[in-house]
């Protein structure tokens, strides 16, 4: 409503209706669950098409075309352990074809922000990128919920409030002393490391 034009050219730029990439998406995943229950390998398989508006925030966050969106189509799988992420995107490279330059592996090199994740972008039949991300229960929830979900997850949804509060109290008492020595860059350094 907010911006008709931009939305009736994207809207003909994804030509395909959200039936149909739904559609496309499990006949994508439908494979690599199977492939992954003949391995023995126990995992969740969950699939989505972007909503048109996730797609133009991205484009306009990024600063990039429509063509250079990759992710229209995604997958995410939920594995028990690391060693199954990689068994799970051997599964995923042996189906379809990997996009080379398409591939991020954030769980031996995590983001600053204990971000973990395997990213890979394939051709799916009839030519359409699928991008898909690999991660275990426990980085789903740092994913999702940030590094306060993830004791939560460790202390299997028992931890209080003030459980919390007491395990990032060290932290939080050197955070006025840390930030009063003017360096943003220092600051952030200490924040991240004394988080981790």
């Amino acid at each position: 409503h907010l911006e008709p034009e931009a939305y009736d050219e994207l809207r003909q730029k994804v030509s395909l209706k959200r039936e149909e990439r739904e559609r496309l998406v499990q006949s994508v995943m439908r494979p690599v669950a199977a492939r992954l229950v003949e391995l023995g390998c126990e995992a969740d398989v969950i699939g989505r098409p972007k909503h048109l508006d996730s797609i133009y925030r991205k484009m306009r966050a990024h600063g990039r075309p429509f063509e250079e969106i990759f992710d229209l189509l995604g997958v995410r799988v939920l594995t028990r352990d690391k060693a199954d992420c990689y068994r799970v995107l051997g599964v995923v490279h042996d189906l379809f074809t990997p996009v080379h330059e398409r591939f991020k592996d954030y769980i031996a090199t995590p983001k600053s922000n204990m971000y973990q994740s395997l990213h890979t972008t394939v051709v799916a039949p009839g030519g359409l990128l699928v991008e898909f991300q690999i991660r275990t229960l426990e980085m789903h929830q740092i994913a999702e919920l940030g590094v306060a979900a993830h004791y939560r997850y460790k202390e299997g949804g028992r931890g209080t409030d003030a459980e919390l509060e007491a395990k990032l109290a060290p932290v939080l008492r050197n955070v006025d002393l840390q930030s009063a020595s003017g360096d943003p860059d220092e600051f952030m350094e200490y924040l991240k490391t004394a988080l981790y």
